[in-house]
């Protein structure tokens, strides 16, 4: 049965538990904060279940967590940062701001981080462009985890993409999704829950298709739509890996908390119009494909409405956390000397 937690209550302990770890103040509570997000959205698998595998590679030196983040190029439209190989949070919501203030500017922004590590939900950093009203893109790579059916050894990354949209009033329209038929992480869950995964999702070692979750871990995901999936995961790879320099997804050491190079695009929606003029097609977009006629039970669901109503449930019953992940949790509040996170 899961334990349930106020997300405040979650913040604290992530943020005492990172500055134990030796990260800055201000940085633990951006991580910590992003994590919550995660889990209040419904991506358990990038919220609180990521502090223990963070924990373990800043104590193997993987993870730097004091880095001198530096900015490397920062002209008209573009910035490029270096995170000095710590947690991506910090430098990637730097980026994004960058981005956000140069399309202000200039109507466009496009920043890259390379040297870091993950940097979780990217639909965070998207929904701080729609928040300004303006649409953003953001992508990142990671270490190899994809291949295609009768391969023996991953190539490339899970490499999400996430895609936002401002609609005015309504619940802004956010695609946020990795290249393969699910997130890595979701294997992390099923493994600390003791359930298997379903068929089409992974492959064992030997490139066979498997539902136990710890030969999944070991062996590598299946990527979405088959080749063409592949195909947009060997895109974000070049991007962000050998575009940015972040390095492409073979060359980045397999772990949780891999990742290459991290890159966004924010530009303002009144380029090619005025924003009244987007603002009400992408209303009447909605209206017409909510009333798309459908069968019985079913429902048109545009890409954010099941995590905002998601985060609203969260936000009044608690977040759930699993047995396992819970005990996980106080282990490491036991080992830094902090205060285990309470339930309600």
């Amino acid at each position: 049965m899961p334990v349930y937690f106020h997300p405040t209550e979650l913040e604290r302990f992530g943020k005492e538990l990172l500055i134990k770890l030796g990260f800055p103040e201000q940085h633990s509570e951006i991580i910590s904060k992003s994590l919550v997000l995660a889990n209040l959205r419904g991506v358990d698998s990038h919220g609180v279940v990521r502090l223990s595998y963070y924990s373990d590679g800043v104590e193997k030196g993987l993870i730097n967590p004091n880095p001198k983040i530096k900015i490397v190029k920062d002209d008209r439209y573009f910035t490029l940062i270096d995170g000095d190989n710590t947690l991506g949070y910090v430098p990637a919501t730097m980026a994004t701001e960058k981005a956000i203030s140069k399309a202000k500017e200039y109507g466009i922004g496009v920043s890259g981080v390379r040297n870091l590590k993950h940097s979780g939900m990217l639909a965070k950093y998207v929904m701080q462009a729609v928040e300004e009203k303006m649409f953003a893109l953001a992508i990142a790579n990671a270490s190899p985890n994809i291949a295609l059916p009768g391969f023996k050894r991953p190539v490339v990354g899970t490499n999400p993409l996430a895609i936002g949209f401002p609609v005015d009033g309504s619940t802004p329209i956010i695609l946020d999704m990795a290249m393969s038929v699910v997130a890595r992480g979701k294997l992390l869950v099923a493994s600390k829950k003791g359930t298997t995964i379903p068929k089409g999702w992974a492959l064992n070692e030997n490139g066979e298709e498997t539902t136990d979750p710890n030969e999944a871990i070991k062996g590598m995901l299946l990527p979405i739509g088959g080749y063409k999936g592949f195909g947009l995961a060997v895109a974000i790879d070049i991007l962000c890996g050998i575009v940015l320099g972040g390095g492409y997804g073979l060359k980045i050491q397999r772990s949780w908390f891999s990742q290459g190079g991290f890159l966004i695009l924010v530009s303002r929606l009144d380029m090619a119009r005025s924003y009244e003029e987007y603002l009400n097609d992408v209303r009447e977009y909605v209206r017409e494909m909510k009333s798309t006629p459908v069968a019985e039970g079913v429902k048109v669901l545009f890409p954010n409405e099941i995590e905002e109503e998601l985060t609203c449930k969260r936000m009044k019953e608690g977040i759930p956390i699993d047995e396992e992940t819970f005990s996980e949790l106080v282990k490491l509040a036991k080992k830094y000397g902090i205060e285990e996170p309470k339930n309600i």
